[in-house]
């Protein structure tokens, strides 16, 4: 599966997401909306592939400060989480730069 380029698992009550995650290199499009999670692995940030990250609905508290490694994704969705680190308000518009420069400040801050 390390090959796979699509993975939807959404709608599955899941409450974590596997940090195996991040052996999947050439994931493009990861859709995991509708699900209980609420902490992303920190293996995540290593999917260099992805470009389109949908993460609605779940019990997101917080998003891994090395999501802004990943340069080629295009288009995110956080809405309907519990956001604190970023800001709710920054992820509402899915504008992904402000986002990614939070979450590069953060990491710099920390």
């Amino acid at each position: 599966m390390v090959c796979l380029r699509e993975l939807d698992i959404s709608h599955n009550a899941l409450k974590e997401m596997p940090d195996s995650i991040g052996e999947l290199e050439y994931l493009v499009h990861l859709i995991a909306n509708n699900n209980d999670i609420s902490q992303l692995p920190k293996s995540i940030t290593s999917l260099r592939n992805l470009q389109h990250l949908d993460l609605s609905e779940n019990r997101l508290k917080s998003l891994p400060a090395g999501l802004h490694h990943l340069h080629l994704l295009k288009d995110i969705n956080f809405d309907g989480n519990f956001l604190f680190e970023p800001l709710k308000d920054l992820c509402r518009g899915k504008q992904l730069h402000p986002i990614l420069c939070y979450l590069e400040s953060a990491n710099e801050r920390d």
